[in-house]
C-alpha cells in the first residue's frame, strides 16, 4: 500500500506535513511533491490547488508517477448539514460534482447516479477510529459534493435539495472522479471552516487553520492506524 495523500491549500498542507517522515522533494507540474512515510507506510504528499481542475491534474500525477495505490483528499469544507458545526468531521460515503450535468459523464460509464465512491476499506478504518474515540471532533460518514465556486447562502439551498451533502468543497469530487476512471480507492477526510450560519469568505477563513489542523489530525489517524496493518 502506498498512500497519496491530497490538501488544495498550503495552510493544509503545512499542517499535514509534520505527520510524515520526508525523505524526498520533487518539484513537478509546478506542484511540490513530498515523499516519505508514516511509521513505515509510504506516502506521497501534494497540494493541489484549489479547484477541480488542479484536485484531477494532481491526483493523476500521483497515480502515474509515483504509483500511489491509494488517494486520501484532506482538508476544510463548508457545512451543508446543521449537524455539523465548525471543526466536526466528513467522511466521504460517496462523493459528486454538484455543478455538473450527470449526463455529460455518461461516455466514461458506471456513474449514472453522478456519484464517485468512497473507499470501503478506508471507510470501516475511520468507523473504527471513531468509535475507539480517536478523533478530536465528532465524526459524521455521509455525502460530499464539490463545485468550481465557494458557497455561501448563494445557492446553498439549492445545493441541498439536490443532493443532501454533509459538507461542500471545490476538490473532492474532481479527485474522487479521477480515481475512479484509475480504479484507485480514495476516501475525502473534510473539517468545517464554515456553517450555514457561520458562512463566507470571513468566517471561512478565521477557521481555516485550526479546521486544517482538525481534518490532519484525524488523517494522521488513520495513517497509523494503516502502518499497523
Amino acid at each position: 500500500m502506498k498512500i497519496g495523500l491530497l490538501c488544495a491549500m498550503k495552510t493544509e498542507f503545512d499542517q499535514l506535513l509534520p505527520y510524515l517522515r520526508e525523505t524526498a522533494r520533487h518539484e513537478v507540474a509546478k506542484t511540490t511533491v513530498i515523499e516519505g512515510d508514516v511509521n513505515g507506510l509510504p506516502v506521497v504528499l501534494a497540494a493541489t490547488g484549489v479547484c477541480k481542475v488542479n484536485a484531477g491534474i494532481t491526483a493523476q500525477l500521483l497515480i502515474d508517477r509515483f504509483a500511489v495505490t491509494h488517494i486520501i483528499m484532506v482538508g476544510v469544507a463548508g457545512s451543508m448539514d446543521p449537524r455539523l458545526g465548525i471543526h466536526a468531521l466528513a467522511f466521504s460515503q460517496r462523493l459528486a460534482q454538484h455543478d455538473v450535468n450527470v449526463a455529460w459523464l455518461r461516455h466514461r460509464g458506471g456513474i449514472a447516479d453522478g456519484y464517485y465512491p468512497g473507499d470501503p476499506m478506508l471507510l470501516s478504518v475511520c468507523h473504527k477510529l471513531n468509535e475507539r474515540g480517536a478523533f478530536l471532533y465528532p465524526a459524521f460518514f455521509g455525502d460530499m459534493v464539490s463545485g468550481e465556486q465557494f458557497i455561501a447562502q448563494e445557492g446553498r439551498q439549492e445545493i441541498v435539495d439536490a443532493w443532501h451533502p454533509l459538507c461542500v468543497d471545490m476538490e473532492s469530487a474532481a479527485a474522487a472522479y479521477t480515481c475512479y476512471v484509475n480504479d484507485v480507492p480514495f476516501l475525502a477526510i473534510r473539517a468545517m471552516s464554515d456553517t450555514g450560519d457561520e458562512s463566507g469568505v470571513a468566517n471561512s477563513n478565521a477557521h481555516e487553520i485550526s479546521a486544517a489542523d482538525a481534518a490532519a489530525s484525524a488523517a494522521g489517524a488513520l495513517l497509523r492506524e494503516l502502518a499497523q496493518g
